[in-house]
């Protein structure tokens, strides 16, 4: 299928003058730009926070279970069932490679002025196709409330 060029110039002439048809296709735009955005992540970061999830859960089932036996030890005659709540979530510490700059200069004989600039970015790890920062620290959540029922 050939286009006629005058054709093609024709329709974009008339298609600029008519406002309302210019707001639609960007408003078109601008969707096509959010839903693709909403729906880009990737099969493997999904994998990646759901088993983070997992780990996450299997260190506070560990932590119920440890403190379980714990009690059952006290007194083993009787059936103890442990609930731990933790507060929100996990925090990383990222490492960052950090520069200071400082500068000073006399004016006017007596006023020093001085000047710093700190710069600092976060340490990045390449592993494989993908890169991310590095973690220094994971500290685990506080606990917020324990249920025990014996």
């Amino acid at each position: 299928m050939i286009i006629n060029p005058d054709k093609l110039k024709y329709l974009l002439e008339k298609i600029l003058r008519n406002k309302d048809i210019l707001i639609f296709l960007g408003v078109c735009g601008l969707l096509i730009l959010v839903v693709s955005a909403t729906f880009s992540a990737s099969p493997k970061q999904v994998v990646k926070e759901s088993n983070q999830i997992q780990q996450e859960q299997m260190y506070e089932e560990m932590v119920e279970k440890k403190l379980e036996k714990i009690l059952k030890e006290i007194d083993p005659t009787k059936n103890v069932s442990v609930m731990i709540t933790f507060d929100d979530c996990y925090e990383y510490i990222v490492a960052t490679e950090t520069r200071k700059n400082v500068r000073s200069e006399k004016q006017d004989g007596n006023r020093i002025s001085t000047e710093e600039e700190i710069d600092s970015k976060v340490v990045i790890v390449q592993q494989g196709n993908e890169s991310k920062p590095f973690i220094v620290k994971k500290i685990y959540p506080r606990v917020r409330g324990v249920a025990i029922v014996s």
